[in-house]
């Protein structure tokens, strides 16, 4: 930001040597520590849709004898934007689907600045489909959600804890990528800097909240010119069955399981899983604090597990600590 205001502001080219004296954050560098971060920073603004031109020759305003930068007006202002009636219908519906998510206020700038354009967006023609501002949209739309969609922008790698049903939590390093969403769920798709590859990644799966990785500056890192969103999605385990399982947990016990319900019902939780025998494995290790009221699969599952244990239990002579 401080490149493009001072950019901006000024009234001719203006040379690399007033921009490493005069902004912060290039202060200081050495030349080629600067051509590096400039590089990210202009590329950062050319995502945006604001092109820095270069030239070597300067006017009156400028330095002499060095490369100079600006952004005129023509670069900067938006272009005309027009919007068929169906399209208009769209954004319209679009912005009241966010309106109550973490994405309301932009989608409400957004707006107003249509509407400054001469677009009128109070008509959604023949056939308004009002949006659904349920569930859906409030998990799309979730803190975690917005927070993403500006790294993915800025182009910043995170730091995140994952919590995979059946695995120890993990913190995931990653260089994101993409969003996607298959009905409500949503995936964050990217390069996993610890494991070397690229990954996909269940939002709701996230224990707290997404953060910068701290030693990383944004752009410093560049998405694959062959990655296909939609292709790695479909190829990722994250896309495995997923099943609901209803627990009644008593008060203060399995908190483990407690933090990763997705919701509750009367007195019980909801929690996902995509394996039987490691969530059964799990809620028999919290003794009799859990009961499974559905499915029938990991009922079965549980009952059976505890058996297994009170054999050996028995076998060894031992105390049976499912009722303790």
């Amino acid at each position: 930001m401080n490149l493009l205001i001072a950019l901006r502001a000024a009234r001719g080219w203006v040379s690399r040597k007033t921009l490493m004296s005069a902004i912060d954050g290039y202060a200081g560098l050495d030349d080629i520590a600067f051509d590096r971060k400039f590089s990210r920073d202009k590329e950062l603004l050319r995502h945006m849709g604001i092109t820095i031109a270069t030239r070597a020759e300067h006017d009156a305003y400028s330095d002499t004898g060095e490369t100079g930068y600006r952004i005129s007006a023509d670069d900067y202002a938006m272009d005309d934007v027009e919007l068929t009636p169906a399209e208009a219908a769209a954004v319209a519906v679009a912005a009241q689907f966010w309106s109550d998510t973490e994405l309301g206020e932009s989608s409400s700038q957004a707006l107003t600045k249509l509407r400054a354009l001469g677009i009128d967006l109070t008509e959604a023609g023949p056939g308004r489909v009002e949006a659904n501002q349920g569930p859906a949209a409030r998990k799309l739309g979730s803190v975690n959600f917005a927070t993403a969609l500006h790294h993915i922008n800025a182009r910043e790698a995170i730091s995140f804890k994952y919590h995979k049903p059946g695995q120890s939590p993990r913190k995931v390093k990653l260089e994101p990528y993409a969003l996607l969403s298959r009905g409500d769920r949503v995936y964050l798709l990217g390069h996993d800097i610890d494991r070397g590859a690229q990954r996909t990644f269940r939002l709701s799966r996230v224990e707290g909240k997404l953060t910068k990785l701290g030693g990383r500056d944004p752009g410093d890192y560049e998405i694959p010119a062959d990655f296909a969103p939609h292709v790695a999605l479909n190829s990722s385990t994250e896309m495995a069955v997923v099943a609901e399982a209803k627990l009644r947990i008593r008060a203060h016990r399995a908190d483990p399981l407690v933090r990763r319900q997705v919701r509750t019902e009367d007195d019980a939780i909801i929690v996902e899983f995509t394996d039987a025998a490691s969530l059964a494995a799990e809620i028999v290790s919290f003794g009799t604090a859990v009961v499974v009221l559905e499915p029938a699969e990991l009922v079965q599952a549980v009952d059976d597990r505890r058996h297994t244990v009170r054999e050996s239990l028995k076998r060894l002579g031992g105390r049976n600590v499912l009722s303790a």
